[in-house]
């Protein structure tokens, strides 16, 4: 599964997923460029890997500005010369009612999650294509399998995200790239925490494993799908968990 020497852009990796995807990936030997809108964040996990004898780099993008994505990955390729695995785990999760939604929660969301996910998959795929070669893994969720009621927004955005993923496998194949989607599931991260601050207990409590995964197990299958393991898995969701009543 080795990624030694390979370039890997991280987004969301100042905490959470992200943040656990970029210390294993700069530990099995790849060059780690974190992303994130928490600045101070995105430098300290810069510094903790450095600091490990990795080798990182960090940069500020919010995901819903199209202008910012496109730096990022300008400043990749441009301090890289190439983008051999992209790990997309940022992303915003707020609870609402369906019912009460409004107008701007659903805009905001599907900015960040659905358009900013497009605008950063098409311009790295632009690169990887260009190269012949390159790998995709996109943090989608559960809830954008089987929607929500509360979360119908983020839902919406992470059902998006699961059809994108696959047309990006189709149309990215004939170029040497795999793209695939990872539905972590309940995974103990301050996103997460955030999103069920009273139920959480309850939720993982429910959880057909009876636990709520931990970071650092999420990354590993990040890690199976960047190396030499995952190089003939693409347009796969994987991660759905069967349900308590299926």
């Amino acid at each position: 599964m080795s990624i030694q020497n390979k370039v890997a852009l991280v987004t969301g990796a100042a905490s959470g997923i992200g943040r656990a995807a970029a210390f294993l990936l700069a530990r099995e030997g790849a060059d780690v460029l974190i992303a994130d809108s928490d600045a101070a964040g995105a430098q300290n996990v810069c510094d903790a890997i450095v600091a490990q004898g990795g080798r990182a780099g960090w940069a500020v993008c919010d995901l819903g500005e199209a202008d910012q994505i496109r730096s990022l990955v300008g400043r990749a390729l441009a301090q890289y010369e190439r983008i051999d695995v992209l790990v997309h785990a940022a992303g915003i999760c707020r609870a609402a009612p369906l019912l009460d939604l409004s107008d701007e929660q659903w805009r905001e969301t599907l900015r960040i999650n659905l358009d900013g996910t497009f605008f950063l998959t098409r311009d790295v795929g632009r690169a990887m294509a260009a190269r012949g070669s390159g790998t995709m893994i996109l943090l989608t969720s559960d809830r954008g399998v089987y929607g929500s009621i509360d979360y119908a927004h983020y839902a919406a955005s992470k059902g998006g995200m699961i059809a994108l993923t696959r047309s990006l496998a189709l149309a990215l194949g004939k170029h040497g790239v795999t793209v695939n989607g990872l539905n972590p599931g309940m995974t103990d991260t301050p996103l997460a925490r955030g999103a069920n601050p009273l139920s959480w207990d309850a939720k993982v409590a429910a959880d057909v494993l009876g636990k709520a995964s931990l970071p650092e197990e999420i990354a590993q299958t990040i890690l199976f799908l960047a190396g030499t393991g995952g190089a003939y898995t693409t347009g796969q969701i994987l991660g759905t968990r069967i349900r308590h009543g299926q």
